[in-house]
């Protein structure tokens, strides 16, 4: 039997247990001369015959191993770290399967965590990057175009860089050109765990003159990203307030905050500067507009700004070159239902560019009033705008409307653009006249929208007009919340995008899977006392546990009309099921023809 063994990352007693036993008990050791600490040997029985495999070729090592085998001896192939990265097993094996030696693999701890532990870093850090991406620059051995360096760079993940030190002006290039900024932090560690450790913090700037000043060639590895020296959110895992499947939380949330904070500016603007030219202008802005402004001269780096604001704010302002906002905002762009909008200004007025989410997202409505504003040029460049034609998505923004079937708006579009007409089929009221182009019908082949709560094949404009009412046991979890969701929403043939909130007890409004639930789906939760859901007028799905246990007979299908207001109706009643149940209440929508603002 051969056994592939991980060396670990050159403290000797880093190798796992099963490692070192098998390495004590092998009459043939086969090891990797160049990286494995000599240490390691010292495990070795006296009788045991080494081979070095850094003067070996590949045929020389199997015929060791084989004659090894033929023999009924134990061998060992010792690799560095964990052999399964840049290992070079996988040609190995399959020269030992085809000579019908078995063999096996004990994994080992690769120096990618031991540099880890040399900084006191941690590679996922919430709100920072919760993704590690292990390369290497290309040399003798190439890699995939579609692995180089620069594409993965544009990711603004954390990254580690094997076989990379002697290459350093190359890779400080690399990575500056998918992205990465000047001062991103960075840091070369050379033999991890060795005696003679060596641990260099820079810049991906400064990583060539700090490696070259070190005398750093190899044996090194250099790890990138934010994960080095930037802020972060706690987890909440150990959170007090957050209920686990081993302990309940306290409950308490932490206070929402406050309004015209660099968090969340306080109407979703949020704008970023460079120079103190630009802060001028986006403090001007803001005045106008509402928002919050940062500067990149008061330490604000444009990377962690950035991935801090794109999920949270409903436009982005970068006061500056339209390339950096570009290259700033591509690793987090996800389409054009969740982006939100973003708009490039100069620092000197001139020019307000929509860069993502034009329509859904309203970039260019929020160019032109930037415009208004300083008196500069809307460069709009959507073919609708451009000659003028009815464009659903932005209708469907006007509208508050969601949008199902994105891909279809490009086909919708284009026959407006062909000065063909187009259907609409509304299970809405539409007040006013269709605009010119579109043809609103009840009846004849499918449509080429639909305006409906209910699925469809094709493109549908989607009314947020239905209230989610729940009703859950104690410490339910958002995933289970999530599924049982999915369920109902398939049951009662609607799309989860028309739900405009959700409703239940107070009893509940502490309960943390619930409020990360409605979070997820950016839903207000709105609750009422018993004795506010118990007035709600109707015929209800009574249940006498309920009523023992909140003071109510139902808690879904009475907080769901009763959040949605006046006139509402019960669209589906009780669905129950794992503790949880859901009902749906619609409110009574008055859509019009309006398609643009301003």
């Amino acid at each position: 039997m051969v056994h592939f063994v991980g060396a670990g990352p050159g403290a000797p007693d880093l190798i796992t247990l099963r490692g070192a036993a098998l390495l004590a008990d092998a009459d043939v050791v086969v090891y990797a001369g160049s990286l494995v600490n000599p240490a390691l040997l010292e495990r070795c029985k006296p009788d045991c015959v080494l081979h070095n495999s850094a003067e070996m070729t590949l045929p020389e090592v199997i015929a060791v191993l084989e004659s090894a085998e033929a023999a009924g001896l134990e061998s060992v192939r010792l690799h560095t770290g964990d052999p399964s990265l840049y290992g070079a097993i996988r040609e190995q094996m399959d020269a030992l399967a085809a000579r019908g030696i078995a063999y096996d693999v004990t994994p080992g701890v690769s120096s990618l965590f031991g540099a880890a532990a040399a900084l006191g870093a941690e590679f996922t850090l919430p709100g920072v990057s919760q993704s590690l991406i292990v390369t290497r620059m290309a040399g003798r051995t190439d890699v995939p175009e579609r692995e180089t360096l620069r594409s993965f760079a544009r990711h603004g993940a954390s990254m580690a860089l094997f076989l990379s030190a002697g290459m350093l002006e190359r890779v400080r290039d690399e990575l500056l050109a998918g992205g990465f900024a000047l001062q991103t932090p960075a840091a070369i560690v050379y033999k991890a765990t060795w005696p003679d450790e060596t641990v260099l913090r820079c810049t991906v700037g400064s990583l060539a003159e700090t490696g070259a000043l070190a005398g750093i060639r190899k044996t090194a590895l250099v790890l990138v990203g934010d994960f080095l020296d930037a802020p972060y959110e706690k987890s909440k895992l150990y959170d007090p307030a957050f209920t686990t499947e081993f302990r309940q939380g306290s409950g308490e949330i932490p206070p929402e905050p406050a309004e015209n904070t660099s968090e969340c500016a306080k109407d979703g603007i949020a704008y970023l500067s460079f120079t103190e030219r630009g802060r001028m202008l986006a403090e001007r802005l803001c005045n106008a507009l509402g928002g919050e402004v940062a500067c990149t001269r008061d330490g604000v780096g444009l990377r962690d700004w950035t991935a801090r604001q794109f999920p949270r704010a409903r436009a982005l302002v970068y006061v500056g070159a339209a390339g950096i906002a570009v290259r700033a905002i591509a690793p987090h762009l996800i389409g054009k239902a969740s982006d939100p909008a973003v708009v490039a200004v100069d620092e000197r007025g001139q020019y307000a560019i929509p860069l993502a989410s034009g329509h859904l997202g309203g970039a260019n409505e929020l160019a032109r009033r930037i415009a208004h504003v300083i008196g500069a040029s809307a460069a709009i460049t959507t073919a609708t705008d451009v000659n003028d034609v009815f464009a659903v998505d932005e209708w469907a923004r006007v509208q508050n409307c969601a949008v199902a079937g994105i891909p279809h708006i490009r086909t919708a579009s284009a026959k407006l653009l062909d000065g063909s007409e187009i259907s609409v089929r509304s299970s809405c009221a539409i007040d006013g006249n269709p605009p010119q182009g579109v043809c609103l019908t009840q009846t004849g082949e499918k449509p080429d929208v639909w305006v409906d709560f209910h699925p469809h094949a094709g493109l549908v404009v989607v009314p947020r007009m239905l209230v989610l009412g729940i009703g859950c046991r104690r410490g339910v979890t958002s995933a289970t919340l999530e599924a049982r969701f999915a369920e109902f929403c398939r049951s009662a043939d609607v799309l989860p995008e028309a739900i405009c909130s959700a409703a239940t007890i107070d009893l509940k409004k502490n309960e943390n899977g619930l409020l990360e639930f409605c979070a997820a789906h950016g839903w207000r939760l709105i609750t009422g006392s018993a004795e506010e859901l118990s007035a709600v007028a109707g015929t209800f799905t009574a249940s006498d546990f309920v009523a023992k246990t909140t003071g109510v007979d139902n808690v879904c299908e009475r907080a769901a009309l009763y959040a949605a207001g006046e006139n509402a109706v019960l669209l589906h009643g009780k669905f129950a099921g794992e503790g949880i149940t859901f009902a749906l209440a619609k409110r009574p929508v008055l859509l019009d023809w309006k398609w643009k603002n301003g």
